[in-house]
């Protein structure tokens, strides 16, 4: 036997004991339950499920379906899956926000130097500096490892963007939640297409260009298509080796002809030979096509003696068992090279819903629900049963009492006949009818006792539905409540930090420090895995934090409002900066204003305003009885001036209705010297324009006088 067909046994072998390790543990019989569950199927309404995919995989475990009477119900009244979907969903919004992550890398904190790292630094640097020199070198050093592991953490958000993340992690825990265990693998090679618009500089057109780049990826992975070594425990990692299937199709196999890491020989047998199945293991959900081949990835440690009879480099590698991976299908060995982890960790990471011991395989809620489920199913399909039986009497008909039409199925105006052999006397007595008895209420109490049971066994509705309303409509026991509704979440982030974040992100690191071609992301760094179980505890915080925010008016509790409210709309995965105020509102909305104040001074304002209005309407009558006072003592002084007689009557006129004189008399005072006073010379208008009028030639002096002749005095 050659040194290939030796490996390929060897390979043979450990695949077929995983296979037959995970079917012995019976792990494979409680997956199908729990997706025949999910799907609404058990043994009575299997006949009944046209499109049952998992039809096949309950033969092959060996269990047939039991034949099952016209008759009886065959209800499946469905609470798994609205049970796992809720809780499903509620985890993933929980560990997978759309403004946070639940890692951050971080660089590794230097200590203050002590005098002999001191010493140790002046003896290698060669120089004779002193501490606070060297204190400001290793400053620089930590602040250009912190610019660091923020591009290394950039970098790896990057790759998981790419790999569809949320996505991939979201189908995990749906997974989880149905049948307890979810797998993902990464990072693995992949070659990705980026496209780029590129300008011909002498024709001046613009062109796509395509360019191929291999990238770490991340997917999710079918939990049925996975085979871990039988004596790994409860974590994978402890084993030796893994085993992955996969399908694909010619084209997708075709197309591996051109990755010169294959072996383009043994795709090209393959593809003459056709798909050829193992037909090993049990079959997933997704039963693939009979023209989709079976393929075989291997991740485990081989001996350096064989990788290297395989043609695989190993000459600048020392130890004897080294990390490789392998590709199979149709049993022919199409790639084998050294693991892309240089470690040798393998690329995958299960998590569990909850555990169980010994196995790398947890317990979902279809498990957790699935006594209640047939408590449930039983009650209801009794119901059903008892209802149909207690709808209608049961009928006993005497011998000889036959229908007419020979049909014995009951109708309205149905017609009977009692023949001569029979030997009932009174065809009146010839029918009897019994009733059963309905027990709908004793079965409706075994049903809400199923339901109530339900919540009991998940531990999920409670957190699911909120407040109960069992305890006390307070602060204290609102926070106590969603700290007792949650306590079920806090540990599945535990187990998601612990088992699935922290030792894949770990590997991208090992990756960007292998495989990077910056070297300025590089350095000495940690993983900080921080955000999944404070995730959950923001979201259980959000009651809490609108109790905040309506005190936080109050300056004495010293509490920011613009960051409560930050809080709260990240609560409900909004962007903030959507809500954010402009610089120019900001400064407006700064100093906080009294509503007491801020009513005084507009009272006072408009107080103000009604005052200048008075001063301007007293002043301006007072302007208009000053007007009219002047305009009659003209008229007056026209009247005396040519009637002077007038003035005696008209003091005797005041003095009769009450006035009194304020001036001293005479009224027309005397000119001295002179009995007439001196005439004044009109002037002529000699304007060639405007001609003089002869007979009134001051017209123009009396022009803006509402009464242009003299009052009382006649012309």
């Amino acid at each position: 036997m050659n040194h290939q067909a030796e490996f390929l046994a060897s390979l043979l072998a450990k695949r077929h004991e995983a296979i037959q390790g995970r079917m012995g543990t019976g792990i494979e019989t409680e997956w199908t339950e729990d997706e025949e569950h999910y799907q609404g199927i058990d043994d009575a309404n299997r006949a009944f499920q046209t499109s049952n995919q998992l039809y096949r995989s309950k033969q092959s475990i060996g269990a047939a379906p039991k034949s099952v009477g016209p008759t009886r119900s065959v209800v499946f009244l469905n609470i798994t899956r609205p049970y796992v979907d809720a809780a499903s969903a509620r985890v993933a919004d929980m560990l997978l926000p759309t403004d946070d992550r639940s890692w951050e890398i971080k660089a590794t904190p230097i200590p203050k130097l002590s005098p002999a790292l001191i010493a140790q630094l002046r003896e290698a640097m060669g120089f004779a500096y002193d501490q606070k020199t060297m204190e400001d070198f290793v400053e620089r050093q930590v602040e250009a490892a912190q610019e660091a592991a923020k591009k290394m953490q950039r970098e790896i958000e990057d790759r998981l963007v790419e790999s569809n993340w949320h996505g991939e992690v979201r189908q995990l825990i749906e997974d989880a939640g149905r049948c307890g265990s979810g797998v993902l693998k990464g990072p693995f090679p992949v070659l990705r297409t980026v496209r780029m618009p590129a300008k011909d500089p002498v024709t001046g057109i613009i062109k796509q260009v395509k360019l191929e780049e291999i990238r770490a990826a991340s997917k999710r992975i079918d939990f049925w298509n996975f085979f871990p070594d039988p004596a790994c425990g409860e974590n994978i990692h402890n084993g030796s080796y893994t085993w992955e299937r996969d399908y694909l199709g010619r084209r997708k196999l075709m197309e591996l002809l051109k990755d010169e890491s294959y072996d383009r020989e043994a795709i090209a047998k393959a593809l003459k030979e056709g798909p050829n199945r193992t037909r090993e293991g049990t079959e997933a959900v997704y039963i693939p096509n009979d023209d989709e081949y079976e393929m075989w990835i291997f991740h485990g440690h081989c001996t350096r003696e064989k990788l290297q009879a395989m043609g695989v480099d190993v000459e600048d590698l020392e130890d004897e068992r080294l990390p490789a991976m392998a590709v199979l299908i149709n049993d022919r060995i199409i790639k084998l090279t050294l693991s892309p982890l240089e470690d040798g960790e393998f690329p995958y990471d299960v998590l569990a819903w909850q555990r169980r011991p010994g196995m790398p395989w947890g317990m979902g809620i279809s498990r957790q629900i699935r006594t209640v489920q047939r408590m449930l199913n039983g009650a209801v399909r009794a119901m059903m049963d008892n209802s149909g039986l207690s709808a209608s009497p049961q009928i006993v008909s005497g011998n000889g009492i036959v229908p007419v039409d020979g049909d014995w199925t009951l109708r309205p105006g149905k017609h009977w006949r009692a023949e001569s052999n029979s030997d009932v006397a009174d065809v009146t007595k010839a029918f009897a009818t019994f009733t059963v008895d309905s027990v709908q209420n004793e079965l409706m109490n075994i049903i809400n006792f199923s339901l109530k049971m339900a919540e009991d066994t998940t531990g999920m509705p409670a957190m699911l539905q909120g407040i109960r309303g069992d305890a006390p409509n307070t602060l204290g026991g609102m926070q106590m409540q969603n700290n007792n509704a949650t306590s079920v979440m806090r540990r599945l982030a535990k187990r998601f930090d612990d088992y699935m974040t922290r030792p894949h992100i770990q590997r991208y690191f090992d990756w960007m420090m292998a495989y990077a071609d910056d070297e300025s992301i590089k350095g000495d760094f940690q993983i900080d895995v921080r955000a999944s179980s404070a995730l959950v505890e923001r979201d259980a915080q959000q009651q809490f934090l609108t109790t905040l925010l309506t005190v936080s008016a109050n300056p004495a509790y010293g509490l920011d409002p613009e960051l409560l409210a930050e809080e709260l709309v990240k609560g409900q995965r909004l962007d903030v900066k959507n809500f954010k105020l402009s610089q120019e509102k900001r400064q407006q909305s700064q100093a906080p204003v009294d509503p007491t104040l801020q009513a005084k001074a507009l009272l006072l304002g408009a107080q103000a305003i009604k005052a200048k209005a008075d001063a301007e309407r007293a002043q301006a009558l007072t302007v208009g009885a000053r007007v009219e006072a002047q305009y009659s003592a003209v008229q007056t002084a026209q009247v005396i001036e040519q009637i002077p007689g007038t003035a005696t009557t008209a003091d005797a006129l005041l003095r009769s209705a009450g006035s009194k004189d304020m001036d001293a008399a005479p009224i027309v005072p005397q000119a001295s010297g002179a009995g007439e006073m001196p005439s004044v010379e009109v002037p002529t208008n000699t304007n060639p324009l405007t001609p003089a009028n002869p007979e009134s030639p001051a017209v123009g002096l009396q022009a803006g006088i509402e009464t242009q002749a003299n009052d009382g005095v006649r012309s």
